[in-house]
């Protein structure tokens, strides 16, 4: 860490870094945006040198005690900006993207009832195989009941009752009902939990009520084939910029992937001599394999010959500044959702992400009369019932793509012991 060190000296040395990261102009602009007032801030309180007290007093005196996971786009550019100083001062590096220094405190269970709640998710991970986000959501969920009955001096697990029960769960927001389902959920598994392990000598999961919620799959918005076209048509593949969305695009729109398999296809699932786009979908754990259709192995080529920066990472998208990391599924999303809004396509009462090129694609094959079962093959689906529910199909639609069942010739029924009514 650079100690003693001026305002004028430590952002004049963060610029000159980020212009080598080929950083532009407008980077440049939201930066000064936060360091023009900093400056002013501290030359008015006759504050000379820089460090992390100092930022912490400039946003104070913006923010106010604030909670950061409240704070509006701009609040939060705020902070993120004056993070990055004390980074810079502190390793000489930049970093991109959320806060540099959370200002979210991470969620701990403490005391005894905290202590119960975290046997209560090891017990459910390891008996279950429970997935990091599947655990981060217990986490959250148990936090939030700890901190309810903390907030009632609830200290000890056999001074929980009926009572708390039920004026947590009337604390709930009853305008987010799937939300509050799932919290019950967790929360109804966690008080069975501690009857069955004679933790508590009563079992209070009879009291957690879960709100009558029926989750179903959100329909997202479908573009027409003529949509589509005029989607694709309307990207400039004149930039590098360009030529990658464009193949992005392609794969959602032409193949139904996933933006997380689209962010992490890597040179090794395509095969060219066969024709194929070979991978392990990241939702589903599921292989599948997809048609590497020659507008798409077209738009791929030239990304890869013409733009892509020069890097050894696996996979074909990288981002296009500075250290040209792999695209993530958000960047897939956002840069779609940009070229669906710049078509000019009527997008009233439309959603304009990714999904709703993934669910366009799926439905276009129903109108062609596609077999559900090769529907559910295309989307990587591991039953055809989860395509019933994503496309919301009618009998009569099912009808159009039943599979052809072949006739059974007359001397079947004329065989020994056949039954013919």
């Amino acid at each position: 860490m650079k100690e003693n060190q001026t305002i004028d000296e430590l952002v004049n040395e963060f610029e000159k870094h980020l212009r080598t990261l080929q950083r532009g102009r407008y980077t440049l602009r939201g930066y000064w945006q936060i360091w023009k007032p900093l400056k002013l801030f501290m030359a008015a309180a006759g504050i000379e040198n820089y460090d992390k007290s100092v930022g912490d007093q400039f946003i104070k005196s913006k923010l106010g005690d604030y909670d950061y996971a409240s704070l509006d786009r701009m609040q939060r550019h705020l902070v993120n900006k004056v993070d990055a100083l004390h980074v810079f001062q502190s390793t000489g590096q930049v970093f991109f993207g959320t806060a540099p220094l959370r200002r979210n405190p991470p969620k701990v269970l403490t005391g005894e009832v905290g202590v119960a709640m975290q046997d209560f998710i090891t017990y459910k991970a390891t008996t279950f195989t429970l997935s990091k986000s599947t655990q981060n959501h217990y986490l959250n969920t148990l936090h939030g009941l700890l901190t309810f009955l903390s907030g009632k001096e609830i200290k000890r697990v056999a001074d929980i009752n009926e009572v708390y029960l039920v004026s947590f769960m009337k604390s709930l927001n009853p305008a987010t009902l799937p939300t509050n389902h799932s919290k019950l959920g967790v929360i109804k598994s966690f008080f069975a939990y501690l009857y069955t392990e004679k933790i508590l000598n009563k079992d209070y999961s009879d009291v957690i009520q879960r709100t009558n919620y029926k989750s179903q799959p959100k329909l997202p918005s479908f573009f027409s084939t003529e949509d589509i076209t005029c989607i694709i048509e309307k990207i400039d593949r004149g930039n590098p910029s360009g030529k990658r969305d464009y193949a992005l695009v392609l794969l959602a729109a032409k193949l139904g992937l996933r933006v997380s398999d689209i962010a992490q296809l890597k040179f090794e699932n395509i095969n060219w001599d066969k024709g194929i786009i070979e991978i392990m979908q990241f939702k589903t754990k599921k292989e599948i394999t997809l048609p590497l259709l020659p507008e798409i192995g077209n738009a791929i080529v030239d990304y890869l010959k013409y733009a892509r920066p020069v890097s050894n990472a696996p996979y074909c998208f990288l981002q296009h500044i500075y250290p040209f990391k792999s695209i993530t599924p958000e960047d897939v999303t956002n840069r779609i959702a940009l070229h669906i809004r710049r078509s000019g396509i009527i997008l009233k009462n439309r959603h304009k992400g990714a999904h709703a090129l993934r669910h366009s694609f799926a439905t276009h094959l129903l109108e062609n009369k596609t077999p559900l079962p090769v529907i559910s093959e295309a989307l990587g689906h591991s039953h055809t019932a989860s395509t019933m529910l994503y496309l919301r199909v009618d009998k009569q639609q099912l009808k159009q793509c039943a599979l052809d069942v072949p006739m059974v010739a007359p001397a079947f029924y004329q065989q020994k012991g056949v039954f013919v009514s």
